[in-house]
């Protein structure tokens, strides 16, 4: 038997293990100095997660368990040693174990069960799984590190945008205020869940620009940094952004909008009864479980391999597209469906043919708004600038549908009226059209109003006269790898050729109206590549457009990230976790943001 394994049969278990005893004759086997320490004595202190100083970890690549000469005794005793409390294995397996619940919305108390802990001997015998409690304690002290560390990337951008939106949470019947802000770093975007808050009086506009406001201060953001605010149309919640930042810098939710258009075309008469039938359909099968056997058993029988067999899938009342997706996969398995439905006398009515047909020509009419939701709902990429050439492109989309059912012509001929009301001053709105202009994909490329593109334009010449140079933006010089290096006496062949390039580009900032003219008439980039990237190329040849780059392209088009953070809420408030308060919610929904090494940092 190895000596490793014998050792470990031969020691207590982990509860009864305090300072475990040096086996007799230990002082006789060989080490580095030929001598066998006391188990904590002599060990390295390395510094764990939190700061403290632990011993090393003989599992840990490159530590002294890695000198073959070091005893398999010994290496088993650091290992004990260091997943008992105060070890670095013991703060790591803590850590993780923190990161889990807040990764995974897992509730606190999983740890204490039975389950959990057999898991844990096996896999960490002598780590001693901590309460809920402690978890708890552990989790504001993580969580107070990480928000400071995250307030700094704050303090150092230059402009946020923030989302916000109220989530009624259904068990207490609480409602709650969240938070998300958005900021640039380098040619990134970068989001965080910042906060949520208790609602505990009326919704009120003044109530929610104070419970706004609380939070932004929380955070060391001040209301000047904000570029923008982007909301649903909510009356109380448009009351607030407008006391906070003023009716110029709030943003109607992109994809809020795009909801209200599909809901109006989709209350023809006709297509709401067929909607219905499938609505119906959906409920009936997903329902049974005898009925989603026979549906997955047809596809099986039909050749579709387990991997590939499909479901039914039911619409959100809150979200059109998911009436999109419904439909669109009751017509891809309208056949097994069939089967199952006919095989059951209380199953509900089958969409005729004529309706069938109906939905199939509806389909390519709904498609273009499903995409442009689903595009203008991300957050890792430039969205704001894309909403007017997405609208156009959305219209003449549309337009290109050729159908011959009267009812598909009526629902298209709506679609496009409602697109027209709700978005006919779009391009007057200064923080969209602007934010097209410095999308180098775009430009002025999409504008259906001349009108609205030249005050556009004017717009931004006078932002760009009123905006002064810093030597950090490379407007006042050549920029970080200036050709001109007045220290190097050292012959230089290319110094006439310096100079040269030197003059044209300052004849390029002759004046500031001349980078708007200059950028506007260089032909858009291609349409995958990054606006943001694009800028930091051309940030040498237009400084100051440059800047107001930064500022306008850092808002997003909708409030979507602030729906996924109630999303991520309502997983967290379950039965079993209904008394989880705010204050640990907050912190739990801001932790189960942060990537893997923002946590272990």
């Amino acid at each position: 038997m190895d000596i490793s394994n014998m050792l470990r049969n031969s020691l207590p278990g982990p509860s009864d293990v305090d300072d475990p005893p040096v086996p007799s004759g230990a002082d006789d086997l060989p080490g580095p100095s030929g001598v066998l320490p006391e188990p904590n004595s002599g060990i390295q202190e390395l510094p764990g997660p939190s700061g403290a100083s632990e011993s090393s970890v003989g599992s840990l690549p490159g530590s002294a368990s890695d000198d073959p000469t070091i005893s398999p005794i010994r290496k088993a005793f650091r290992r004990i040693s260091s997943e008992k409390e105060g070890g670095l294995r013991y703060i790591r397996i803590t850590m993780a174990l923190l990161y889990f619940i807040c990764k995974d919305l897992r509730p606190f108390h999983i740890i204490e069960g039975e389950g959990f802990k057999n898991l844990m001997k096996e896999v960490a015998p002598f780590y001693k799984v901590p309460s809920a409690t402690f978890i708890k304690k552990k989790l504001a002290e993580k969580y107070e590190v990480t928000s400071l560390l995250f307030k700094q990337r704050l303090l150092n951008a230059e402009w946020v945008c923030v989302t916000c939106d109220i989530w009624t949470e259904t068990m207490a019947e609480k409602g709650f205020l969240g938070l998300t802000v958005h900021f640039l770093e380098g040619t990134s975007m970068c989001s965080r869940d910042i906060g949520v808050t208790e609602l505990k009086t009326n919704h009120t506009g003044e109530y929610i620009f104070d419970r706004m406001r609380f939070i932004l201060s929380n955070w060391n953001v001040p209301i000047s940094k904000v570029r923008c605010v982007v909301a649903d149309n909510g009356a109380n919640m448009v009351a607030g952004i407008r006391l906070l930042v003023g009716e110029s810098n709030y943003l109607p939710c992109f994809a809020h909008t795009i909801n209200l258009i599909s809901e109006a075309t989709l209350k023809d008469d006709v297509i709401k009864v067929i909607i219905n039938k499938v609505r119906n359909i959906v409920k009936f099968i997903k329902n049974s479980v005898n009925n989603s056997d026979k549906l997955r058993k047809i596809q099986i029988d039909s050749g579709a391999s387990e991997g590939s067999v499909k479901k039914l899938i039911l619409d959100v009342s809150t979200r059109w597209n998911s009436v999109f997706y419904m439909i669109e996969r009751f017509l891809l398995m309208v056949r097994p469906v069939t089967i199952i439905l006919i095989d059951n006398s209380n199953a509900p009515d089958m969409p005729s043919p004529q309706e069938i047909e109906i939905l199939k020509q509806l389909l390519p009419i709904l498609r273009p708004l499903e995409y442009v939701t689903k595009e203008a709902s991300g957050e890792r990429y430039v969205t704001i600038s894309s909403v007017i050439p997405m609208l156009n492109c959305l219209v003449k989309q549309i337009n290109l549908v050729q159908t011959a059912n009267d009812i598909v012509k009526q629902v298209k001929t709506t679609l496009l009226k409602e697109i027209d009301k709700r978005f006919a001053k779009i391009e007057f709105n200064s923080n969209v059209a602007i934010a097209t202009l410095l999308d180098p994909r775009f430009k002025a490329l999409h504008f259906q109003n001349a009108t609205a593109c030249g005050i556009a334009i004017q717009k931004l010449k006078q932002l760009v006269k009123s905006t002064t140079p810093s030597s950090s933006d490379g407007g006042a010089g050549t920029g970080g790898d200036s050709d001109d290096d007045s220290t190097n006496k050292e012959y230089d062949f290319w110094e006439i050729h310096k100079q040269l390039a030197m003059g044209q580009r300052n004849r390029k900032r002759a004046t500031n109206d001349d980078e708007v003219t200059l950028y506007l008439s260089n032909s858009v980039s291609y349409l995958k590549s990054s606006p943001l990237k694009e800028w930091e190329e051309m940030k040498l040849m237009f400084p100051m457009l440059y800047k107001q780059a930064r500022q306008f392209l850092v808002v997003v088009a909708t409030s979507v990230p602030c729906e996924r953070l109630f999303s991520k809420a309502g997983a967290i408030m379950t039965k079993n976790r209904n008394r989880l308060t705010s204050k640990h919610l907050d912190k739990l929904l801001f932790l189960g943001g942060c990537s893997h090494e923002e946590f272990f940092a």
